[in-house]
C-alpha cells in the first residue's frame, strides 16, 4: 500500500499542476486584436503556403506559379496579422510582396538574382516537445533538421546527420543496430543488456524497447518534415529510455490543398566495393480538397558492400537493402477537428555483417564460415486525433508497433575448443518486440501568459528472444568427447538435432504515466517552467534454457527462470528562461531521466554469480544555455554548459563462460560544453559549425565480481569522445549556370573507448564530404557527390565477441549521382 500511496501522491502532483494551468488558461481572456488570425500551417511548398495564407487571412494573393516553383515555406504557427503571416511565409524565398491598385497582394522577385536567395536565416517550427514552437525558443539543448536541410547534405540515414550534431556520438555497425550516444551517457558502444539510454520516436511513437534492443529502426529521411535531437533527459514528456536524450522524427503530413509528387533516383559506387542504386517516390493526393488527403512514400535503397569475406569467398559481402515506406491519411471533417492515420513498414536486410578483423591488417576483410546475415523489419499503425477546444488542443493517439530481427553469427572461434573438430557453429537469433501505446494530452494555445501541457500514457510491449546454437556434427562430437564424463546418450540429450544450446526469453514491459508541464510568463522577459512525470513500470520474464552448453554453465540440461520487477517514481523538471529581447535568450534547466530495470535471464551459479535482477538507473542533468540572433538573423549562436550526475548505472557484463547479464554499478559524472553557430556570411553563403567538449567518467570504483578486474574511478565512459567538431559550408550560386548549390561537410571526433571490459581504442577520425546540385529545369535537379573524400578507414564501432574481434568502419570513399524531380 505504501508504494501505491506514493504513486498516487506523485500522480496527484502532476494533475494538480496541470489542473491549475488549465483553470488559469480557461478563465483568461484572449488578448488578440481584431485583425489577428491564428495560423497553424505545416511546412509545404511555397505555392501551397501562399494559398493557405490567402484563405485563412481572407486575402487576395496573386503570384506566378513559375516564380514560386521549387521553393519551400517553413511552418507558420501562431497569431499574426495577414501581413505578418505573408512576410513570414516569404522569409528567405528571395521574393517580396507589393499591393496593386485593386488592393491585391502581388508576389514579385525581391531582388536581382545576383543578390542571392536569402537575406536572413529562417525560423524552424517543430513539435519536439509535443506542441508546435520555434526551436530557438525551447528552454533546452536542441538541434532540428528540416527536410530542406537534410536534403541539402544528402542525408538518408542517421549516420548522415547525427555525426554533425553537437553532443552526439554515433556508432555505426550492422544497419538496424547502429546507435547514438548523447552526452556520453553510455557504458558500451554495443547494445545494452537492458533498455537503451536514447529514445527514438516517430510522430511521438516510441521505437525503443523496454528490455534488450531488438532493433533500432533507421527511418529513411526522404520526405520527413523534420528530425529533432533533444539532448539531456526527456523523462518528463517522453518517459523511459531517454537518459541521454531523444531523437524524434516527424513525417511530412498530407497537404490537403494541392497535388504533389517527388521522385528521386540515385546510383553510387564505393571505393574497393561495388555499385548501389536507389529509388524513392512521394505522392500527395488531396482526394477531397481541404477535407481528406493521402500522402504515400516508398523507398528502395540498395547499398553496395565493401568488405570481402575470405571464409565464404564472397566479395563486397556486406551489401544492405532498405525497402518500404509509409502511407498517411489526413481527414479534417471540421475546422477544429483533424484525424491522421500513419502506416509505416520498413525492412533492412544486410547480406553479411560488415565488420573487419585485425588479423587482416590494412585490408577490408573478415573470415566466417557462412554469411552472417541480419534482417530487421519495423511496422507501425498510428491513429491520431487533434481537437481544437478553443482554450486548448486535445490530442489522442493509439499505436500498434512491431519490430522483428532474424540474424545468424559464426562463433566457431569461441566454441571450437569446447567441441574439437566441430563444423562452423551457427548462432541464430530470432527476436520480436510488439505492443501498443496509448496517449492523451491537452495543450494550451500558444502565446498565453500561462501555457501548459498535461497528459497520460500507457505502453505494453512484449519481447520474445530465441537463441539457437547449432553445428552440423554437434550431437556426434558431444557424445564422443563427453560421453565418458556424462555417460552414454549425452549427445542425444544435450544436442538433439545438433542444437547444443537453446534459449527462449519471454519478456513483458509495461509503462504507465501521468505527466504535465506548465510555463508561466512572469513578464515580457522572464518565464518559469515546471514539469513532472509520475510513472509506474513493470517487467516480467520467463527464460527457458536447454542443451549441453546449459549443462556446462548451470549444471542442468534444462532450466527455467522467472522474474518480476515493479517500480514507481517521479521525474521532475524545472527551467527558468530570460528573454530580454527578440534576439537573445538564456535559460537554466534541471531535469531527471530514468530507464527500466529488469530481471537477468541467466541462472546464477557459484562459478558464474549473476544477480537475479538489475534496478532502474536515473540521472540528473543541469545545464545553462543561451541563444542569440545577431546581425538581423544572419548569425545564430547557441551555447550550453551541462553537468550530468548518473547513479545506479546499468552495466552489461559477461561471465567467463560468455553469458551476458546486467548489474548496477556506481556513479558517473559527465560535464562539458556544446556550441553551435549558423552564419549567413553573404547571400547564398552559409557556414554552420558545431563543437562539443565532453568529460565523462566513473565517479567511483566498480567491482563486477566473478574474478573480473575492477573498473577504476576516473575510467572514461565508452563512446565518450572528448572533442567533436563538425562543419557544413554551403553556397547557392543563384545566378550561375544551372543555379548550382555547393555543399561541403566535415566531421571530426577524438578517440573513444570501445567498452569497459574490452577497452579497445576506436581512435579519432576526420571525414570530408562534398556535393554540388544543378537545377536542370525549374522542377528537376541533378546532384553529384563524393563522400569520405579522403577515403579514411576510420573505426565507427567495435565489438569483441568471444573468440572474435570485430571492427566496423565508416563507408569508404563513395561517388554518386542523384536525380530529383518534383511536381
Amino acid at each position: 500500500m505504501a508504494h501505491k500511496t506514493r504513486f498516487a501522491q506523485s500522480t496527484l502532483r502532476v494533475l494538480l499542476l496541470a489542473g491549475s494551468a488549465g483553470l488559469a488558461l480557461g478563465t483568461a481572456a484572449s488578448a488578440q486584436g481584431a485583425k489577428r488570425v491564428h495560423y497553424d500551417l505545416p511546412a509545404s511548398d511555397l505555392g501551397t503556403a501562399l494559398n493557405q495564407v490567402a484563405r485563412q487571412g481572407r486575402q487576395e494573393i496573386v503570384f506566378d506559379s513559375a516564380l514560386v516553383r521549387g521553393k519551400r515555406a517553413a511552418p507558420l504557427v501562431g497569431d499574426y496579422t495577414p501581413a505578418e503571416a505573408l512576410d513570414r511565409v516569404l522569409a528567405g524565398s528571395g521574393l517580396a510582396v507589393r499591393q496593386n491598385a485593386s488592393g491585391a497582394e502581388v508576389i514579385t522577385s525581391a531582388a536581382p538574382l545576383s543578390q542571392g536567395p536569402a537575406t536572413e536565416l529562417a525560423e524552424v517550427v517543430v513539435t519536439a516537445q509535443k506542441r508546435k514552437e520555434d526551436v530557438r525558443k525551447i528552454s533546452g539543448s536542441v538541434t532540428a533538421y528540416t527536410s530542406q536541410q537534410l536534403e541539402k547534405i544528402g542525408a538518408e540515414k542517421m549516420e548522415d546527420y547525427l555525426t554533425l550534431t553537437p553532443g552526439v556520438a554515433f556508432y555505426s555497425d550492422v544497419p538496424g543496430l547502429s546507435r547514438a550516444v548523447l552526452r556520453g551517457v553510455s557504458t558500451t558502444t554495443s547494445i545494452d543488456q537492458g533498455q537503451a539510454t536514447v529514445g527514438y520516436f516517430i510522430n511521438d511513437v516510441p521505437l525503443t524497447d523496454p528490455y534488450f534492443t531488438v532493433a533500432i529502426p533507421d527511418i529513411d529521411a526522404f520526405d520527413v518534415d523534420n528530425v529533432v535531437v533533444l539532448r539531456g533527459p526527456q523523462g518528463t514528456l517522453f518517459g523511459s529510455a531517454t537518459l541521454g536524450g531523444s531523437i524524434n522524427y516527424q513525417a511530412a503530413k498530407p497537404d490537403l490543398s494541392a497535388f504533389q509528387s517527388h521522385v528521386q533516383v540515385g546510383v553510387e559506387g564505393v571505393d574497393g566495393g561495388g555499385v548501389g542504386a536507389s529509388g524513392k517516390l512521394m505522392v500527395n493526393l488531396p482526394v477531397v480538397p481541404d477535407v481528406f488527403g493521402v500522402r504515400a512514400v516508398y523507398v528502395y535503397r540498395n547499398t553496395s558492400g565493401y568488405v570481402d569475406d575470405v571464409g565464404t569467398g564472397e566479395k563486397n559481402a556486406n551489401s544492405n537493402l532498405v525497402r518500404g515506406g509509409r502511407v498517411e491519411a489526413a481527414w479534417t471533417p471540421t475546422a477544429t477537428t483533424s484525424v491522421n492515420y500513419m502506416f509505416l513498414d520498413q525492412a533492412q536486410d544486410t547480406a553479411d555483417s560488415g565488420y573487419i578483423q585485425p588479423q587482416f591488417s590494412g585490408a577490408l576483410k573478415k573470415q566466417a564460415g557462412f554469411p552472417e546475415a541480419y534482417k530487421f523489419r519495423t511496422v507501425i499503425h498510428n491513429l491520431r486525433l487533434d481537437q481544437d477546444l478553443g482554450f486548448g488542443v486535445l490530442t489522442a493517439t493509439a499505436t500498434y508497433h512491431k519490430k522483428t530481427q532474424n540474424s545468424v553469427q559464426d562463433l566457431t572461434g569461441f566454441f571450437g575448443p569446447l567441441l574439437p573438430g566441430t563444423e562452423p557453429i551457427h548462432i541464430g537469433q530470432f527476436a520480436y518486440a510488439k505492443g501498443t501505446t496509448f496517449e492523451a494530452r491537452l495543450a494550451s494555445k500558444p502565446g498565453e501568459k500561462l501555457e501548459y501541457l498535461v497528459g497520460a500514457m500507457h505502453d505494453d510491449t512484449r519481447e520474445n528472444i530465441i537463441d539457437n546454437f547449432f553445428s552440423a556434427n554437434a550431437q556426434q562430437l558431444v557424445e564422443t568427447t563427453y560421453g565418458g564424463l556424462f555417460g552414454p546418450g549425452i549427445g542425444q540429450a544435450g544436442a538433439p538435432n545438433n542444437v547444443f544450446y537453446f534459449a527462449n526469453v519471454l519478456f513483458r514491459g509495461k509503462e504507465t504515466a501521468a505527466f504535465g508541464e506548465a510555463s508561466y510568463h512572469i513578464d515580457d522577459q522572464w518565464k518559469i517552467t515546471l514539469g513532472g512525470r509520475a510513472f509506474e513500470t513493470e517487467a516480467r520474464n520467463t527464460s527457458t534454457d536447454s542443451g549441453f552448453f546449459n549443462l556446462l554453465t548451470s549444471g542442468a540440461l534444462n532450466t527455467t527462470l522467472q522474474g518480476r520487477q515493479k517500480e514507481r517514481g517521479f521525474t521532475p523538471k524545472v527551467a527558468l528562461t530570460w528573454t530580454p529581447n527578440d534576439n537573445f535568450m538564456a535559460y537554466a534547466l534541471a531535469s531527471k531521466g530514468f530507464r527500466f530495470g529488469g530481471p537477468n535471464i541467466n541462472p546464477s551459479t557459484p562459478a558464474n554469480p549473476i544477480p537475479a535482477t538489475f534496478g532502474s538507473d536515473s540521472l540528473w542533468n543541469y545545464e545553462l544555455g543561451l541563444r542569440s540572433s545577431l546581425f538581423n538573423r544572419r548569425l545564430l549562436v547557441d551555447a550550453t554548459a551541462f553537468y550530468v550526475d548518473w547513479s545506479g548505472i546499468q552495466l552489461r557484463l559477461n561471465t567467463p563462460a560468455g553469458l551476458a547479464y546486467a548489474k548496477n554499478a556506481g556513479r558517473a559524472r559527465n560535464y562539458g560544453l556544446e556550441g553551435s553557430t549558423n552564419w549567413l556570411i553573404a547571400p547564398g553563403l552559409t557556414l554552420q559549425t558545431n563543437l562539443t567538449y565532453l568529460e565523462a567518467a566513473l565517479a567511483s570504483d566498480f567491482d563486477p565480481g566473478a574474478g573480473q578486474p575492477i573498473i577504476r574511478k576516473g575510467t572514461a565512459l565508452p563512446g565518450s569522445a572528448k572533442w567533436q567538431v563538425s562543419n557544413v559550408l554551403s553556397y547557392d550560386w543563384h545566378d550561375g549556370p544551372g543555379r548550382p548549390q555547393f555543399v561541403v561537410t566535415h566531421r571530426y571526433s577524438s578517440s573513444r573507448a570501445q567498452d569497459f571490459t574490452f577497452p579497445t581504442d576506436l581512435g579519432s577520425y576526420s571525414l570530408v564530404d562534398g556535393r554540388v546540385t544543378f537545377r536542370v529545369r525549374d522542377d528537376a535537379t541533378l546532384t553529384i557527390f563524393a563522400n569520405n573524400i579522403g577515403n579514411r578507414h576510420a573505426l565507427s564501432a567495435g565489438q569483441d565477441v568471444p573468440g572474435k574481434i570485430q571492427h566496423y568502419i565508416f563507408t569508404p570513399r563513395t561517388f554518386g549521382l542523384t536525380f530529383d524531380y518534383r511536381l
